[in-house]
């Protein structure tokens, strides 16, 4: 789980601090963690101590900060930023093998989205599955965001029979990823979620011991029931804020009456 951001107005020491606490570390496990003594770690906090640039880079990844959060703990020591956006095109490249492995995923949902949250472009596998849910037909994915997409009365909620566990299982993951979510404005979606009896109820119960291994979405239609996992991938170490940001989202058949459909669907086209 990555700490929450700290205000960039902080001094290096207090940046530490809060970011170490986000993280649930003690000063004696985040010392020993970079290869520091404890004393010089609370040094560095205190405004006593000056880290190296490695050093600060050490603890930024010990304390398992994002890319952006990093570049605000270097800036904070008085260092310049590393991890900036890189050349318009190489990232463009970049972006585009991405969107290439929806299409190797056809005629299965695949989406791509950025800040965890943000559909930045779906395959024609998830435009059919968006059209099935819908009652009618959707072109391409729209460029919403998860929450929205689960809140929104309609269909798409109502032929979706374990929203509750889906909908509990989202918040679980916007929680631990809160700090690559930022400046998305979704606190507001989020407690509508959390409001929901039955979401709490599932947010409150341990999903060790009876839970299965992974979360299927359970979808009824009109002519069929399909059944889906969700596999979500992302580029191994990226350097790139921007990079750091993209997720896949493949969308994997649970049984053979979903692979079906999904394969007759594609051949109508």
């Amino acid at each position: 789980m990555h700490a929450a951001t700290v205000s960039g107005s902080s001094s290096f020491g207090d940046a530490l601090r809060g970011y170490r606490r986000s993280a649930g570390r003690s000063q004696l496990q985040a010392a020993a963690a970079a290869g520091v003594s404890q004393r010089h770690l609370s040094f560095l906090e205190l405004g006593r101590a000056q880290p190296s640039r490695g050093l600060v880079l050490g603890l930024g990844a010990t304390l398992g900060l994002s890319l952006a959060q990093q570049n605000e703990l270097l800036l904070a020591s008085g260092y310049a930023p590393i991890f900036e956006s890189r050349d318009p095109a190489e990232l463009l490249l970049i972006e585009r093998a991405l969107e290439a492995l929806l299409e190797t995923h056809e005629p299965y949902p695949a989406l791509l989205l950025r800040d965890s949250v943000w559909i930045k472009k779906g395959n024609r596998g998830a435009a059919r599955l968006w059209s099935a849910v819908r009652g009618h037909h959707v072109p391409e994915v729209p460029q919403d965001n998860i929450f929205e997409l689960m809140l929104r009365r309609g269909p798409g909620r109502e032929r979706l029979e374990n929203w509750s566990e889906a909908a509990a299982c989202l918040l679980r993951r916007y929680m631990a990823e809160q700090a690559q979510v930022r400046h998305l404005g979704l606190a507001a979606p989020a407690a509508e979620l959390t409001s929901n009896p039955e979401v709490k109820r599932l947010l409150r119960e341990d999903p060790a011991g009876t839970a299965p291994p992974v979360l299927v979405l359970r979808y009824r239609l009109d002519d069929a029931r399909l059944h889906l996992f969700i596999v979500i991938a992302s580029l191994q170490a990226p350097l790139d804020t921007r990079l750091e940001d993209l997720r896949i989202e493949l969308f994997i058949p649970a049984d053979e009456e979903t692979r079906d459909w999904f394969q007759r669907e594609a051949r109508m086209v």
